[in-house]
C-alpha cells in the first residue's frame, strides 16, 4: 500500500450472524477494525492515514444488520449495513425521513453510495459526514451491542470529539432509530461543497420545525437543528433549537438565531474553506430554512 507500513500479517473474519461478531470482539485482545462497506479504511489505508490493521472483522455478510422497518411505536429502524443506495431506494425513508433521503443522494458517486453503509457513516465519526445532521435533527438514538448485552445512545452524545465515538472497542453499531417527521412539519437538508457530489462539505446542514398558525402569526412550535463540518464533529444545536421553541416566527427572531447558531458552532480554517466563511453559511442556511418554513406554513406543505 502506498505511504504505508502495512501489518506483518492481516486476518480477516467475515461472520454470518451478529453472535459470532460480538464474541469475536469479547475474546480478542488486540484492536480490531470493524469493515462494513470498506469507503472509509480502504481510503485511509491507501492513502497512508492508517494502518493495514492486524486484525478485520468483517460484517457485511451479517444479513440481520441490513433493514429499514417502521416500529410499532412509529419510531424508525435502520440497520447499519443499509446503504446509502438503500435509503435513496426506501419510500419510508423519502416520506418519514425526507433529509436523510435527499443527503443520501449527495454522497459520493454511484459506486459509492452502493457500498457505504449508514452504520459506517455514523462510526467514522468525520465531522463532515453528510448522513449525520439530518439523523441529529430526526432525534436518533444509536445501539450498541456486544457479548454483555445493549445499550441506547442519544445521537448527539455518542460523539466525543474529532472521529471519536463513546462506543467500547467490544460494542457493535446494531441499529440506528429515528423519529419519523411529524405530521405538518418541515425537513430541510443543504450541503456547500465545491461540487454537488463527490465532494467533502464545507458545511453541512439538515433541520425539521414544526410551524402552527395562530391567526395572521406563524408559532414555531419544535425545532431540531444538526450541523457538520463546523466543529470537531457534527452537533445538534440545542441553545439555537432553545432560542426558536415555541415563538412566533418573525424577522427578528431569525436574525437572532442566526447569530445564535454563529456563535454556537466551532469552524476553522483549512484547505476546503474559512471559519468566517463557515460561520456565514451556516447562519445563511438557517435563515433560508426559516424563511421556506415560514412560507410552506402558509400553504400547508410538508418535507422540501
Amino acid at each position: 500500500m502506498r505511504g504505508t507500513r502495512a501489518a506483518a500479517r492481516t486476518e480477516v473474519f467475515s461472520p454470518h450472524s451478529l453472535e459470532a461478531a460480538v464474541q469475536l470482539l469479547a475474546e480478542v485482545k488486540e484492536p480490531v477494525r470493524i469493515l462494513a462497506g470498506g469507503t472509509d479504511l480502504m481510503v485511509e489505508v491507501e492513502t497512508g492515514r492508517s494502518e493495514l490493521p492486524g486484525l478485520v472483522l468483517d460484517i457485511s455478510r451479517i444479513r440481520d444488520l441490513r433493514f429499514v422497518d417502521e416500529g410499532d411505536e412509529g419510531a424508525i429502524h435502520i440497520g447499519p449495513l443499509v446503504t446509502f443506495a438503500d435509503v435513496r431506494r426506501s419510500a419510508l425513508l423519502r416520506e418519514k425521513a425526507p433529509a436523510l433521503w435527499q443527503a443520501a443522494g449527495l454522497v459520493g458517486g454511484e459506486q459509492i453510495r452502493n457500498a457505504a453503509t449508514l452504520g459506517g457513516n455514523i462510526m467514522n465519526a468525520s465531522p463532515a459526514a453528510d448522513g449525520i445532521p439530518p439523523l441529529l435533527a430526526a432525534e436518533t438514538h444509536v445501539v450498541l451491542t456486544s457479548s454483555e448485552g445493549s445499550r441506547r445512545i442519544p445521537l448527539f452524545s455518542f460523539f466525543k470529539g474529532y472521529r471519536t465515538t463513546v462506543a467500547k472497542p467490544e460494542e457493535l453499531l446494531t441499529e440506528i432509530v429515528l423519529q419519523p417527521l411529524a405530521e405538518g412539519a418541515h425537513a430541510y437538508f443543504r450541503k456547500v461543497a465545491p461540487r454537488r457530489a463527490q465532494a467533502i462539505s464545507k458545511v453541512v446542514f439538515a433541520g425539521r420545525i414544526h410551524v402552527a398558525r395562530d391567526g395572521a402569526a406563524a408559532v414555531l412550535k419544535t425545532a431540531r437543528l444538526g450541523i457538520g463540518a463546523v466543529a470537531p464533529h457534527a452537533l445538534r444545536l440545542f441553545e439555537t433549537e432553545r432560542l426558536l421553541g415555541a415563538q412566533v416566527l418573525t424577522p427578528r427572531l431569525i436574525e437572532d438565531a442566526v447569530r445564535t447558531l454563529r456563535s454556537e458552532i466551532a469552524p476553522i480554517d483549512d484547505v476546503r474553506s474559512t471559519a468566517d466563511y463557515r460561520r456565514a453559511v451556516a447562519g445563511n442556511m438557517l435563515r433560508a430554512f426559516l424563511m421556506a418554513g415560514l412560507t410552506r406554513s402558509e400553504s400547508g406543505k410538508a418535507g422540501f
